[in-house]
């Protein structure tokens, strides 16, 4: 998983096009007289769409001085016998709000619905959000915005309207309110076995306290290593540059899901291979729709001479390994 040939500096002209196309996509336009008695939008609540708030929380890099033994260390983490040269902390748009609509509802489009400063729901986007990701399995798809100037609002409170056939009525789904009351994402504690003797194999967590759910996603990579940083921020979802495997949802109390077997909203599934590894991100949600735990996961290494930095992937690396190897 080492790449002598991606330094982290690379990441700079990647992230500040990021940076830029996401203060493009989350240009607002100009809330005037919005008025405070407007807190009931139009549309009713579906259950099949789900609304997930967060806030731009860094992915933390460190810098070692590469110490005799080359490399790091041998059980996957950062040798002991290596120095700390720095830590920097690495963001995508800092100070930004994040948001995640999983809809599983008749509609083509989404607009999202912000409280003001007094209360009032405005739009936040004059445009609607169309998806960034369609899982065909199931008819579901997935959305995204980014909020980088909040409005004031205690606590930030987001709502999705669907558009059914270009148009919003009073029977167009409501995703749930997400309110963002915290600001840090702790991390989530995997607990499954990371060379199963299953391809349908069974991940394990620790239950995270006031949990309503946990969203899983299986994955592999298909951009590089810019691409892999910037997606180890703390997010429930990878959108971009990734191929999935499965997106599923499983409420609490449970704490484990064994692949193909029932107790979990199966978005998308698709098999598993033998001695082929793949990324497990595992996110927790409350009844707010806030996500509040994700898995850090592995360390990812990036080598250069006389040095390397490290950072967490954002995953658990899993290599369903058949019995006997």
């Amino acid at each position: 998983m080492n790449d002598p040939r991606s330094p982290l500096r690379r990441i700079a002209p990647s992230a500040a096009v990021l940076l830029m196309a996401l203060a493009m996509a989350g240009c607002t336009k100009k809330v005037t007289n919005v008025d405070a008695g407007y807190t009931t939008p139009e549309g009713q609540r579906s259950a099949d769409a789900r609304l997930i708030v967060y806030p731009d929380a860094p992915v933390t890099v460190l810098t070692y001085t590469d110490n005799v033994p080359d490399g790091p260390g041998t059980d996957g983490n950062p040798g002991a016998e290596d120095v700390l040269l720095s830590t920097e902390q690495v963001y995508v748009a800092r100070g930004t709000l994040h948001g995640l609509i999983m809809d599983g509802t008749p509609a083509s489009g989404y607009q999202v619905l912000r409280r003001e400063s007094n209360g009032g729901y405005a739009q936040l986007k004059d445009y609607v959000l169309t998806p960034v990701a369609g899982f065909l399995d199931s008819q579901w798809e997935a959305y995204t915005f980014a909020d980088p100037r909040p409005s004031g609002f205690s606590p930030p409170s987001y709502t999705g309207r669907g558009v059914v056939a270009g148009t919003v009525t009073p029977t167009s789904p409501l995703t749930n309110v997400g309110e963002l009351a915290g600001s840090d994402i702790p991390t989530l504690t995997y607990a499954g076995e990371t060379t199963p003797s299953d391809s349908n194999f069974t991940m394990s967590w620790a239950a995270v306290p006031g949990a309503a759910g946990y969203w899983i996603q299986i994955h592999q990579f298909k951009g590089g290593s810019e691409a892999q940083l910037l997606a180890a921020v703390p997010a429930p979802f990878i959108s971009s540059d990734v191929r999935n495997f499965f997106i599923g949802y499983v409420a609490a109390p449970a704490t484990q899901y064994k692949l193909g077997e029932p107790g979990a909203l199966v978005l998308t599934r698709r098999s598993l291979l033998w001695k082929v590894e793949y990324l497990v991100r595992i996110s927790a949600v409350n009844e707010q729709g806030e996500l509040i735990a994700f898995t850090r996961g592995d360390w990812q290494f990036i080598r250069a001479p006389g040095t390397y930095r490290c950072y967490r992937v954002g995953a658990r690396r899993v290599t369903p390994t058949p019995p006997g190897g």
